[in-house]
């Protein structure tokens, strides 16, 4: 079941070179979805009744591009199906002709708030979105940190980067992955595709270190990132980066 609003980017939500932020990005996104799930009984706040959250664990995303301040967009979300552990919801950005400016894959899984381990997928719950069961799961790339990166710096997990499953929210992961890139290199290129996989939650108080690789081919940039929390990967990113002047 698909389900879409129109909304108006604003220029809080855009960068400097008036591009929208992938912060911004995702958070519209979840928004949208939490809308649809509300209709379902399925969102936040009524899992959380239940002990239970939606917990994302890939994204597959692709960028022809980034919306302008004050540029009307068609937001779109659709439950795609599911497997006995993995549920599947795909998103998109268009502009108002309906041309697709950013789609995004994503995979998702319920989690017990309280062990804080995942349980298996509500199949009720996913007949109340009309989400399909699947035979056949979709295929995400396969993403493993590098043995070296060029740089690095720590963070700390604040109280107001977390979400209602309480850990690090996934869009603020983003700031992390973009705040080591030099500002000139944000001037001149923007994004192409992005992989990103989560592998472990990161909790309040935690000080994970962000770290970067990149790589020229051809005309595309490609910056590798990981996320460690001591010595385990929280996230693993993969970056395409394409010129500006070549959108």
């Amino acid at each position: 079941m698909k389900y879409t609003e129109n909304r108006k980017i604003e220029y809080n939500e855009c960068d400097e070179c008036g591009q929208l932020k992938l912060t911004a990005m995702m958070d519209l996104l979840m928004q949208v979805s939490e809308r649809q799930l509300q209709l379902a009984q399925a969102s936040a706040s009524d899992l959380v009744g239940r002990g239970l959250g939606w917990v994302v664990t890939q994204y597959h995303i692709e960028v022809t591009r980034l919306p302008k301040p004050l540029e009307e967009v068609i937001i779109g979300t659709e439950a795609i199906g599911y497997n006995r552990f993995l549920a599947y919801r795909d998103f998109w950005i268009a502009d108002q002709a309906g041309e697709k400016l950013i789609t995004v894959n994503s995979q998702w899984v319920l989690f017990d708030l309280e062990k804080r381990k995942m349980v298996p997928t509500d199949e009720t719950l996913m007949q109340n979105i009309k989400a399909p069961l699947l035979k056949k799961m979709p295929r995400f790339p396969r993403l493993r940190p590098l043995e070296q990166y060029d740089r690095g710096q720590t963070y700390r997990v604040t109280y107001y980067d977390l979400d209602t499953n309480h850990h690090l929210t996934n869009s603020h992961y983003f700031n992390w992955l973009i705040d080591l890139l030099d500002r000139e290199f944000l001037h001149q290129y923007t994004v192409k595709t992005i992989d990103l996989k989560f592998d472990q939650e990161l909790k309040y108080g935690m000080c994970p270190e962000s770290l970067i690789k990149l790589e020229q081919q051809d005309q595309i940039v490609i910056s590798h990132h990981v996320i460690k929390n001591d010595a385990n990967e929280a996230a693993v990113c993969r970056i395409e980066w394409q010129n500006l002047d070549k959108e």
